[in-house]
């Protein structure tokens, strides 16, 4: 689609012909050296960074699906889960950074990619490990919560279509977070497999919400809650000590409440922006003397003031479940919401996790699925300014 008009960039399979001509030369097999010499010749940089790309599909005709290889070598599948009034496209902008249009979000259910920052932090940070990220719109497929009964069998037939899609090995180990109702459903997920489990299934991180009792395989589990919603807090205590009682390793993360600054809104606006919108709220009296919100982000008095402020400067909404800085006011009160902290430590507990055997072992070893060996320390690769 892109192709260079260089035809020493062209990939291999465009050159067939070239091949067949030569094949046929004088009636003759084409030498080997030379053979091989035409197999080694480089493949389109755009083409390697087109296999990068986000993708969509509407799965057996309904399943909407997304997802994203890494930008190197690949280790396993991250599935996230949305909470309830979202949908699977959440985690992906409809541009990118480098000015790439996903132009199959105009056509997914929602009709739009929101991009949300949170969901986008923590795919760039499960790509940088080397894993392909997915998502499903669950429920009624927009703006909706999860059905705990159907919708597992629908996951494992989108995750087995992108494994198929991708030729990925049907060994690839995956770790499944999910928030709220996602959170709710992945515990699904660790079910017996005779009950409607998922095959492969290395981890489970619910976010904001407990599990519900549900049996366990023996999929260790990791909460990530914010204790300010002492409800959850209670339900994942009794979650940890039941899961725990059966033997299923389950730890817990937690999140706390966080000041509003520019720091934090430059997730959605530009540094001179952010600066200004918190200013504003701090001048709207809506913070105390820490820079905390004095009041649950979703009483949305923040709205008004931080509208006048973002008045030809930025395109968000402020609609709630759908504005970038809805989100982040939401983390930084941190009661109920999605969240990116801990994006390390999740993925780190699931590496723990991943048992010795076809895939786990690789993981273990800190190995990339056919890969090398991969480095002690990761680093964040620049995969930000790349994709959406």
């Amino acid at each position: 689609k892109h192709a260079s008009s260089s035809s020493e960039c062209q990939p291999i399979r465009r050159r067939l012909p070239s091949f067949a001509a030569a094949m046929a030369w004088g009636g003759r097999l084409l030498r080997l050296p030379l053979l091989l010499a035409l197999l080694a010749l480089p493949v389109s940089s755009e083409d390697a960074l087109e296999a990068t790309r986000p993708k969509y599909e509407r799965v057996g005709g309904s399943v909407e699906t997304v997802w994203q290889r890494p930008a190197g070598e690949l280790r396993g599948i991250v599935f996230i889960a949305h909470g309830c009034m979202h949908q699977g496209t959440d985690i992906f902008s409809e541009v990118g950074p480098d000015g790439w249009r996903f132009d199959a979000c105009s056509l997914s259910n929602f009709r739009r990619c929101l991009g949300l920052p949170e969901e986008v932090r923590l795919r760039h940070a499960a790509r940088a490990r080397g894993y392909l990220v997915m998502a499903v719109s669950g429920g009624k497929g927009v703006q909706s919560c999860w059905n705990m009964q159907e919708d597992t069998s629908r996951v494992a037939k989108a995750i087995e279509h992108v494994r198929q899609a991708e030729a990925l090995p049907d060994t690839l180990p995956v770790f499944a977070i999910g928030a709220s109702s996602g959170g709710a459903f992945v515990g699904r997920l660790a079910a017996p497999l005779s009950q409607g489990g998922l095959p492969n299934l290395q981890c489970i991180v619910p976010q904001i919400m407990g599990v519900g009792g549900v049996k366990n395989r023996g999929v260790p589990t990791l909460f990530v809650h914010m204790p300010k919603d002492k409800g959850t807090a209670g339900r994942v205590e009794e979650d940890l000590a039941e899961l725990r009682k059966d033997g299923v390793r389950a730890e817990e993360l937690r999140v706390e409440q966080k000041p509003i600054t520019a720091a934090l809104l430059e997730g959605c606006l530009s540094p001179e922006v952010a600066a200004k919108v918190a200013q504003a709220v701090r001048q709207a009296n809506l913070l105390d003397e820490g820079g905390y919100l004095k009041k649950d982000a979703r009483s949305r008095l923040w709205v008004l003031p931080v509208r006048r402020v973002l008045a030809g400067r930025s395109d968000d909404s402020l609609a709630p479940d759908e504005s970038c800085l809805g989100e982040l006011f939401n983390v930084a009160w941190a009661f109920h919401e999605f969240t990116s902290e801990h994006a390390e430590q999740m993925l780190d507990f699931c590496e723990r996790a991943a048992p010795a055997g076809a895939g786990g072992a690789a993981l273990l070893a800190g190995r990339a699925v056919g890969g090398s060996a991969a480095p002690k320390v990761w680093r964040r690769k620049a995969v930000e300014g790349l994709h959406p």
